[in-house]
């Protein structure tokens, strides 16, 4: 034999070898754990479907309850699989980030602004005097401007304690910027963001302290997402929407909120919606990830366990978020929802 002989013999079986080696690929380690962390706002939900995915799939994924900042940090440093955010990334900070993201909505869920009063009066408010008590303007409940949109309630002679949430947060990010959209002296001296200069008040860390500081605190007045009111069996305020209704929180006054023309890349904001059922303060809450998930190395496998939890989170897992309070998405928003879910890819081939 050759040496071009023998080259032509070694290159084949090579070949051969290759071809057998892709014909029998070693099996992919299961995907026992998803890292699934970030906003406070959707906690019970997500605590919820990903306890009852890990009883379906055996696929544990713990959420961590940090806040949407901080899933931000997580997807920035590469050390979770999904993050949770209440508040759409900014072009700034998809810019921060080392590749494109998908950010896919879950549910529907709503701000609450909760008093802590003797009696637990019902209360309504608006923009103007929400605004007014949470730049400090309003000292004592038994405030003029209190009265004037509550003449039937008899209110104590007590100081205004303003609980505000002391960590970057998406509820807070929202609440605010329903007041800058709905009061311009709010928008002109506080603004809108997840982390602002709060003229006055308590300082709080995440939802579920905000609920505790609240019902410990009498006198005071905050913001949360609505379950957590809930749970912790809070007053809620009556706030007065775009239509001139008075209207409290509930999964029917989130489910008006929604528009028919809700457009297809959901970006479209749900705050202070016309009609008269609709509460003004709600927003969808989405999880994101990276579109491209081949990245350091991760198996196909683990980008399908991402894409089969997110998908039964839209599908079945819809059913669990009703009897926590929030509300499930429109058929519209979850059609959209899906399809943007289609757009996961591991090595630019799609994942679901």
């Amino acid at each position: 034999m050759n040496a071009m002989t023998r080259i032509t013999v070694l290159v084949l079986a090579s070949v051969l070898l290759a071809g057998a080696s892709g014909c029998n690929p070693a099996p992919a380690a299961p995907v026992t754990d998803l890292a699934v962390a970030g906003s406070t706002f959707a906690e019970p939900l997500y605590v919820k479907q990903l306890d009852a995915w890990y009883q379906k799939t055996q696929v544990k994924a713990v959420y961590g309850a940090l806040s949407s900042s901080a899933a931000l940090r997580a997807l920035q440093d590469r050390t979770i699989d999904i993050g949770a955010t209440d508040i759409l990334l900014t072009a700034a900070e998809q810019a921060r980030l080392p590749a494109s993201i998908l950010s896919i909505p879950t549910c529907l869920g709503a701000v609450a602004v909760c008093v802590n009063l003797p009696g637990s009066p019902s209360l309504r408010m608006d923009p103007s005097l929400l605004s007014a008590i949470f730049r400090g303007d309003v000292k004592k409940w038994n405030d003029a401007r209190i009265a004037l949109l509550n003449p039937l309630v008899r209110l104590p002679d007590l100081p205004v304690i303003v609980l505000h949430r002391a960590d970057a947060s998406g509820t807070s990010g929202i609440f605010t910027t329903y007041l800058s959209a709905t009061d311009q002296t709010w928008s002109d001296k506080v603004g809108a963001g997840q982390l602002v200069a709060w003229p006055a008040g308590v300082g709080v860390k995440a939802n579920s302290g905000m609920a505790a500081m609240l019902r410990q605190t009498s006198g005071s007045i905050g913001y949360l997402e609505y379950t957590f009111a809930v749970q912790s069996s809070l007053t809620c305020v009556a706030l007065r929407n775009r239509s001139g209704a008075f209207v409290l929180p509930s999964v029917a006054s989130m489910k008006a909120a929604v528009p028919a023309d809700l457009p297809s890349d959901l970006k479209g904001t749900l705050l202070d919606r016309p009609g008269d059922s609709a509460y003004p303060v709600v927003s969808l809450t989405w999880l994101v990830c990276y579109r491209e998930q081949s990245y350091d190395g991760r198996p196909r496998e683990r980008a399908a366990a991402i894409a089969d939890l997110i998908s039964w989170i839209l599908g079945d897992g819809q059913s669990l978020a009703e009897p926590l309070q929030y509300g499930t998405l429109p058929e519209g928003v979850r059609s959209a929802a899906r399809s943007i879910l289609t757009q996961l890819t591991w090595q630019g081939k799609p994942v679901p």
